[in-house]
C-alpha cells in the first residue's frame, strides 16, 4: 500500500480519479481530507465500485478527486462517501 499522502499529492496523482482512502485524516466540518493512504483508484465510478466489491471490507473514504461534476442523469447530490463496514 501507498505511504500516506496530502490531499494535494493526493489531488496531483489521482487527479479525475475516485479514490478509496485508509487510514486518513479528516478534519471534522472540512469538505476534503487532509491526508490518507489511497488503497484503490480507478478513472470511473462503474470501474472503482468493481474494484470495491472485490477487495476486502475496511473502514474507508470514497471520493473523487477533481471537480465536482455529476454524469447526465445522475441524481446524487454528493461525491463524497464515508463507508463504514457492516460487523
Amino acid at each position: 500500500m501507498e505511504k500516506k499522502l496530502s490531499w494535494q499529492e493526493i489531488e496531483k496523482k489521482y487527479h479525475e480519479q475516485w479514490v478509496q482512502l485508509v487510514d486518513f485524516d479528516w478534519p471534522e466540518g472540512e469538505p476534503r481530507p487532509a491526508s490518507g493512504r489511497v488503497r484503490l483508484s480507478a478513472p470511473t465510478r462503474k470501474e472503482f465500485n468493481k474494484l470495491v466489491l472485490e477487495a476486502d471490507p475496511v473502514d474507508a473514504a470514497r471520493i473523487y478527486v477533481g471537480p465536482h461534476k455529476l454524469p447526465k442523469g445522475d441524481i446524487l447530490s454528493s461525491n463524497i462517501v464515508r463507508i463504514v463496514p457492516c460487523a
